[in-house]
């Protein structure tokens, strides 16, 4: 079971870090924490992940986009990814019930992703994915005005205006149904 408990606090001392730098921390981020705060202090006494651990992480994901841009924003970089670490292994840190059958919920797409300009739309893609246009790939993602940054466990991290997201997925599902079907579009 994930320690959103500890994730939080990790939070809070990220928050309290940044305040003292002097940053302004957005009310509805504030807000934000403490109200996953609570949802992780009341999941922490459950002996299963349900609807309380969902919502704490979803809101906690949240309060970590926004607190990781502002930091990254602010501090740059390298201190954003060292709260991400942080962030990261407090979340790690949480035991839980062996024999709880109900699943733990996937990651959320609104995680932080350092690197990504805050306002941009992005994904994930695993690069065996993308076969059908490997050798015209970077030509390809320029012509939709998309960023590509290769990441560490064979994904792209693919990023830009959410349309233009969305048309190139939809020109790579069109080129690989093309290739399934000889060059004919059915």
């Amino acid at each position: 079971m994930a320690d959103y408990l500890s994730m939080a606090k990790a939070m809070d001392e990220l928050m309290l870090e940044l305040i003292e730098k002097g940053a302004e921390i957005p009310g509805y981020v504030a807000d934000d924490l403490k109200s996953g705060r609570s949802l992780a202090g009341i999941q922490s006494r459950q002996t299963c992940e349900g609807d309380s651990s969902v919502k704490a992480m979803s809101i906690l994901e949240s309060v970590e986009m926004n607190l990781l841009s502002l930091a990254e924003s602010a501090y740059g970089r390298g201190y954003a990814d060292e709260w991400q670490r942080k962030i990261d292994s407090a979340l790690a840190a949480g035991g839980g019930a062996e024999d709880c059958r109900t699943p733990a919920p996937f990651a959320s797409a609104t995680r932080f992703n350092s690197g990504v300009p805050r306002g941009e739309y992005w994904i994930r893609v695993k690069e065996s994915e993308l076969s059908p246009v490997s050798d015209e790939l970077e030509g390809l993602l320029g012509s939709f005005g998309l960023v590509s940054l290769p990441q560490e466990d064979g994904y792209l991290l693919l990023y830009g205006k959410k349309e233009n997201v969305t048309s190139f997925l939809r020109n790579i599902r069109d080129k690989e149904r093309l290739r399934r079907n000889g060059g004919f579009d059915v």
